[in-house]
């Protein structure tokens, strides 16, 4: 049986100016590059796994509007995603195909109702899920914060723990049907993540912490929302908190694993 992933977010662009004097300045161009390639290529080297790729410009126009579109897919990734990319609809720029009054379909609250009826998810940590970087990821305002197997700290407004001295991942249930073959003492540092508080609707099957400190934050936690299933990844599952060096090696930090 072939499970359906649709996996959306971890994208990033890069625009080029091209300064002459200060009178001929010319924008040249714009590329976007999809930095979940290596995801993308894990999952479907792993078995029977078919994903379907949706960088973030892709997702604000594709990503389904309707819980019974989601239920083509068996699991959702999101990740390196901020909300407004499926709060903010594109037909709003289409008022041809608007009716009557206009009601855009709000593809959260649709994700929501999805996980609810038996779909899957994992939600992954970077500068904007979560809470995000100055609170631009929008999650906690919306039903999917109610969602997750954990509480996001609104309160601290920036949720990022920045750790260019390496992070340290430490399984605690290395048994478990989600943590099992992976061989945990092998797991290179990261290079940050995203701090959220344990409640009682999650289980935590690994913690994280940086180089030197007493801290272990959540990681990876799973929990149930009626028939679904959501799973939370607390760092970057690509580059740049989940990087690795030029040559394809992990990069290895100073420290000791904690």
């Amino acid at each position: 049986m072939v499970t359906k992933v649709l996996y959306a977010g971890d994208s990033s662009g890069l625009m080029t100016w091209y300064y002459e004097s200060p009178f001929l300045i010319d924008f040249k161009e714009f590329k976007y590059y999809d930095v979940g390639k290596p995801l993308t290529k894990a999952l479907e080297q792993a078995g029977d796994i078919k994903v379907v790729r949706m960088m973030n410009w892709d997702a604000y126009e594709h990503f389904p509007s309707t819980a019974e579109e989601l239920k083509e897919y068996d699991v959702v990734i999101l990740s390196d995603i901020e909300a407004e990319i499926l709060l903010l609809h594109p037909i709003f720029y289409h008022p041809e195909e608007w009716k009557g009054i206009v009601k855009i379909p709000n593809r959260v609250k649709e994700l929501v109702k999805w996980i609810k009826e038996g779909g899957g998810l994992i939600f992954a940590g970077s500068w904007v899920t979560f809470v995000g970087r100055y609170g631009r990821g929008l999650w906690w305002r919306t039903p999917l914060g109610e969602v997750l197997p954990v509480r996001l700290k609104v309160e601290l407004i920036d949720d990022r723990v920045e750790c260019p001295e390496g992070a340290y991942v430490k399984a605690l249930k290395p048994e478990h049907p989600v943590m099992e073959r992976i061989p945990w003492e092998e797991c290179p540092p990261l290079l940050g993540y995203n701090e959220v508080e344990a409640t009682n609707k999650g289980e935590i099957l690994a913690t994280i912490s940086p180089e030197g400190e007493e801290r272990k934050d959540p990681f990876i936690v799973i929990g149930e929302y009626h028939k679904g299933r959501v799973l939370a990844f607390t760092s970057d599952p690509v580059p740049h908190w989940g990087s690795t060096s030029l040559d394809g090696s992990t990069i290895q930090g100073s420290g000791n694993r904690q």
